[in-house]
């Protein structure tokens, strides 16, 4: 039986970011254990323990949870980085071999410690390296080599260095999308065999809907608010919230129509500040909501009672909105960046997200033609049925199989 080691760590099931693809991906693993020859550890912690133990009842999954206890987890990177530096500057003086001071730093010890065959980390970075089993990485873009001014010298360094470490010593690396392992080809020089491209688990896409109780409340709370147009995304530059806006006032003077726009997610402090200041000499900030992060069922009810999701984004290696909304069968369009057009698979709804003309005019186009509306849920319909037949387990399966430790080991007495 092959034992695999799956790094949840302190994701929130609610979060936003690499979270959930995080659970996403772990909800397809676990659907799946039973019928195969595999056991799934899954790391996490305390605080997500409860919502672990529910996904492994709801399949019976063939899996157990570690806590990794006495850490927290927001402190891990930086207990590794200084103990990392003591330990290197003893070995280095007193000529001691590294693998025996690495046991000296509790955390690595306690990975090491896991009766696994291999790591699956869905991030874009490992907890620690040097482990006694194999382990594979996700990366999911390196937004910061296409758009560097979006992110400080020291946010490029850190990505920089934690990236390329992450690369380097993981045995295999997943990504989601063809143009991400492009630019790990271009940029980081990887071998193409070590990249696996495994399409994001589509099967997993589902919002949980809210009960009869909670739609009447979402009704009511934003009863003042209709034929709203909706844009779920963290407040982050490149997430181009701000192309939006002037859309909305080019359509206000354009057409003399005046379009509600409602945004769920974090508002981030590092880019949300430019946003307030920009509204605040705009002509539609009444128009203009920001509601925070929302719980899935509230998320749920305003996909299905907006008039359309618009997705602007600059840069995505995927979108899950887009994918969140074709799926509930709500008219969506979005940006012509990335893997958006072929997931979207119809030209007619997409647009340059720095074009605003182009943008309001398909957004207006959108909300008065019929027909058009029709299309665009009919589209979706056709690729949501397509990309939810793509086996990713099958793929991730291979990938672990190619790169667990007994698979390593044979290989290496091969070249003896």
């Amino acid at each position: 039986m092959m034992k695999i080691g799956y790094y949840l760590g302190n994701a929130s099931i609610h979060g936003g970011g690499t979270s959930p693809y995080a659970w996403r991906m772990l909800e397809l693993l676990l659907s799946h254990s039973k019928n195969h020859n595999i056991e799934i550890l899954v790391l996490c912690s305390d605080e997500v323990q409860k919502d672990c133990f529910e996904l492994i009842s709801k399949y019976q999954a063939r899996a157990k949870i570690a806590i990794i206890k006495g850490y927290n987890f927001n402190y891990i990177e930086r207990i590794n980085r200084i103990l990392g530096i003591a330990l290197a500057k003893i070995f280095n003086q007193f000529n001691i071999d590294r693998k025996f001071t690495l046991y000296l730093n509790p955390v690595y010890r306690w990975f090491a410690s896991l009766n696994i065959d291999l790591l699956h980390v869905p991030y874009q970075t490992a907890p620690i390296y040097d482990l006694p089993y194999p382990f594979i990485v996700t990366m999911h873009d390196v937004q910061e080599l296409h758009f560097p001014e979006f992110f400080t010298p020291e946010e490029r360094a850190y990505r920089a260095e934690h990236y390329w470490t992450s690369l380097k010593y993981s045995s295999g690396v997943v990504v989601s999308f063809n143009h991400v392992k492009q630019d790990l080809v271009k940029y980081f020089h990887l071998l193409e065999s070590k990249i696996y491209v495994c399409p994001p688990p589509y099967n997993q896409i589902k919002l949980v809907s809210p009960s009869k109780e909670q739609a009447e409340i979402y009704s009511q709370k934003y009863t003042n608010l209709k034929d709203f147009i909706l844009y779920p995304a963290q407040t982050w530059e490149h997430k181009n919230h701000l192309s939006l806006i002037k859309a909305v006032e080019l359509i206000k003077t354009k057409y003399n129509r005046f379009v509600t726009v409602i945004f769920t997610g974090k508002k981030n402090p590092v880019f949300f500040p430019n946003i307030e200041n920009y509204l605040a000499q705009s002509t539609i900030s009444e128009q203009i909501h920001f509601m925070d992060i929302v719980p899935e069922t509230e998320l749920y009810w305003l996909y299905k009672n907006c008039s359309l999701v618009v997705v602007p984004t600059l840069y995505e290696a995927g979108s899950f909105p887009l994918l969140e909304a074709m799926s509930l069968d709500v008219p969506v369009i979005c940006s012509s960046v990335t893997s958006l057009p072929e997931t979207i698979g119809d030209s007619r709804f997409i647009f340059a997200p720095l074009n605003i003309e182009q943008m309001g005019d398909l957004i207006v186009n959108m909300l008065n033609n019929e027909k058009l509306r029709m299309d665009n849920i009919k589209n979706s319909q056709v690729r949501i049925e397509e990309l939810t037949k793509i086996n990713t387990f099958d793929m991730i399966l291979r990938v672990w199989e190619k790169n667990s430790k007994p698979k390593r080991m044979l290989e290496k007495l091969k070249r003896y």
